[in-house]
């Protein structure tokens, strides 16, 4: 997986923030608190240029699986750095970092057998999300969403994605293929709350679609949920497509997720801020 070099408006490094979510660290005796990170996570190696990050499980709980961080490029350092600046700021606030003991702590251990409805929930939730990452590509290729959020929330997978265009082709497309019995998810669309393909529904800005799915064999509930919202943030695209260009979405891509008028505005703007 490749990283950005940064999160947030203040420029925080993103390399240092992914593994202060991820390397689990048993907390100071006496304070109650959970462990940190993923418990038996273990980072494997780190490469000769420390670029990358290699990062397995002690117990693979019948799903062995290797994970690869690469350092993302423009920052001097590498992941030795990042790696002993954490360390560092784990023993200095009481914190015993785990991701080089080679077998499972006991601190770990507690916690899994005192959670484990909770660890089969957050395996059940990691492997829809690896499922979703594999097919990130189908939010830009099938859709015209302009924004798209995902996160999990302890429960399932939550997407929240925008588009310019309030037409139903565009979610549909996407459903179509997350749900494919062959190449999608195991899942169906198992409760649906959308009217804007119907002939007669008009149409309002802040319009949202909801989807909810199930599992495809299990019937489990929500696995994941989607809700595609159509509505500009303030009626001005000028921020999007600014972002969208900084990071090099293509022109032709561009011209499908936004209306002409959005980008002519957008051109029109950024040569009058040129001109001052």
């Amino acid at each position: 997986m490749s990283l950005d070099a940064y999160v947030g408006q203040e420029k925080y490094s993103f390399p240092e923030h992914c593994l202060s979510r991820l390397l689990p660290a048993a907390p100071a005796p006496g304070s109650g608190d959970e462990p940190h990170g993923i418990p038996g996570l273990r980072v494997s190696s780190i490469d000769a240029r420390g670029r990358e990050m290699r990062l397995h499980m002690v117990e693979d709980r019948g799903q062995a699986a290797t994970l690869v961080l690469a350092f993302p490029r423009g920052l001097p350092e590498g992941w030795e750095e990042v790696e002993r600046r954490h360390r560092h700021w784990c023993e200095g606030n009481g914190l015993r970092p785990l991701w080089k003991s080679p077998g499972l702590d006991p601190v770990e251990s507690a916690y899994i057998n005192a959670f484990s409805s909770l660890e089969r929930s957050r395996s059940r939730r990691a492997a829809v999300g690896s499922a979703l990452l594999r097919r990130i590509a189908l939010f830009h290729t099938v859709t015209a969403f302009y924004r798209v959020q995902c996160w999990d929330d302890g429960d399932s997978w939550k997407i929240d994605a925008r588009t310019a265009h309030p037409l139903a082709i565009w979610h549909d497309q996407l459903l179509q293929r997350l749900c494919h019995p062959r190449w999608g998810l195991p899942v169906q669309v198992s409760h649906r709350f959308c009217h804007c393909a119907e002939p007669d529904s008009p149409y309002q800005w802040g319009h949202t679609c909801s989807f909810y799915f199930g599992d495809r064999d299990t019937r489990e509930d929500d696995p994941v949920y989607l809700r595609v919202h159509a509505s500009p943030e303030g009626r001005d695209y000028d921020r999007q497509i600014e972002t969208l260009r900084q990071v090099g979405a293509p022109e032709a891509w561009m011209a499908r997720a936004f209306p002409q008028r959005a980008i002519r505005h957008h051109e029109q703007h950024f040569q009058e801020e040129q001109l001052r």
